[in-house]
C-alpha cells in the first residue's frame, strides 16, 4: 500500500508540473482570492463606498474559494485545460457549496463541542503559579526561594494527559477528519455528478476514512499544511528593515503556492487511487458476466462423432 500510495502522490506531482497552465490558471484564482481576503480585512468602514465595498467583498471571497475548491477537485479528476478548468469552475462552484454545507455545519458543531470541552480540562493558571520548589530534604519553600545548605530544584510538572487527549482529538477533527470528507465528497460529485455524490454518500465515508486515503491525506499535509506554517512562523530576523520585509513577502508567496500545490497534489492522488475509471465516481465495479458460448463451439461433455 505504501510504495502504491507514494508512487500515486509523485505521479500527481509531475502532472501538476507537466500541466503548468492549469496550474497558472489556478493559481490566478488563488490570487484573487487572497487579494481580496486582504482587502476585506485592511478596508475601513468611513465612506459609502469603504462600507460597500466591505460588503461586497464578504460575499466574494466565499464564492471564491469554493470557487477554487471546485477548480482544484475538476482538474483532480482529469480536466486539465486551462480555460475549460476555469470556465466549468465557475459553472459548477454550486456543487462544491451545496456539498460543504454540511460539513461547515459539522465544524462549527465540533468547535461549540470543543470549546465545551477544553472548559473542563483547561489548566487553571492561578494553580499553576502556585506551584512550589521542593528541596532533597523534602521540605516544600515558595518559589524563587532558595535554602543555605545549597540550591532549591523545581518539582517535575505532571502532564495533564486530559488536556492533550483534548488537544489530539481536536487536531484530528478539525484537521483530518472533517477536511478529508468535504475532499471525497467535492471529487465525487466533480467525477459522477452532485446527485450521484448524494445518494452514495454513505459509501464516501467508508472510503474516505479508509487507510490509503489517510496516508495519502497525511503526506500531503506535510506540503499544504506544516511546511506552509513553518515558513510562516520561523523566519530568520534580519536587521536591515527593507531586507526583512521583502524575506517575508516571498515565504508568504512560497507559503501560499506550497498550499495550492499540495492540495492539489493530495486531490489529484486520491482521485487516480479511488475514482479514476469509475463513471459513478462511488460505485463499485463488478466483474462482467462471461460471454455466452457459440453455437460452433463443442461444449466438454458433448460426443464426439465418429468422423471426427
Amino acid at each position: 500500500m505504501t510504495k502504491d500510495t507514494l508512487s500515486a502522490i509523485g505521479s500527481a506531482m509531475r502532472a501538476l508540473v507537466r500541466d503548468w497552465p492549469a496550474l497558472l490558471a489556478l493559481a490566478v484564482l488563488f490570487a484573487a482570492l487572497v487579494a481580496s481576503a486582504g482587502l476585506f480585512i485592511t478596508t475601513r468602514e468611513a465612506t459609502g463606498f469603504q462600507v460597500f465595498l466591505t460588503f461586497a467583498l464578504a460575499v466574494v471571497v466565499p464564492l471564491l474559494l469554493f470557487v477554487v475548491l471546485a477548480g482544484c477537485a475538476y482538474y483532480a479528476v482529469g480536466h486539465r485545460s486551462a480555460v475549460p478548468l476555469v470556465v466549468r469552475s465557475l459553472k459548477g462552484f454550486w456543487k462544491v457549496l451545496l456539498l460543504g454545507l454540511p460539513v461547515l455545519a459539522l465544524t462549527v458543531l465540533t468547535i461549540w463541542g470543543m470549546d465545551k470541552l477544553e472548559a473542563r480540562v483547561r489548566h487553571d493558571p492561578a494553580a499553576e503559579a502556585s506551584e512550589t520548589f521542593t528541596q532533597p530534604d523534602g521540605m516544600n519553600v515558595p518559589d524563587n526561594s532558595a535554602d543555605a545548605d545549597g540550591p532549591a530544584e523545581r518539582r517535575k510538572p505532571k502532564v495533564r494527559w486530559a488536556y492533550v487527549f483534548y488537544c489530539s482529538l481536536k487536531l484530528l477533527l478539525l484537521g483530518v477528519v472533517l477536511p478529508l470528507l468535504a475532499a471525497h465528497l467535492w471529487l465525487a460529485s466533480a467525477r459522477g455528478g452532485f446527485v450521484a455524490a448524494l445518494r452514495r454518500a454513505h459509501r464516501l465515508v467508508a472510503r474516505a476514512f479508509s487507510p490509503r486515503s489517510v496516508f495519502i491525506y497525511a503526506v500531503g499535509m506535510i506540503v499544504f499544511a506544516l511546511v506552509p506554517y513553518f515558513l510562516l512562523t520561523r523566519g530568520a530576523a534580519l536587521g536591515t528593515g527593507w531586507l526583512e520585509v521583502a524575506l517575508f513577502s516571498a515565504r508568504v508567496g512560497l507559503a501560499l503556492l506550497l498550499m495550492l500545490f499540495g492540495w492539489l497534489t493530495t486531490m489529484t492522488a486520491l482521485a487516480r487511487t479511488f475514482y479514476d475509471g469509475d463513471p459513478t465516481a462511488i460505485a463499485v465495479s463488478t466483474p462482467a458476466p462471461p460471454a455466452p458460448a457459440t453455437q460452433n463451439t463443442p461444449r466438454a461433455d458433448a460426443p464426439v462423432s465418429a468422423a471426427g
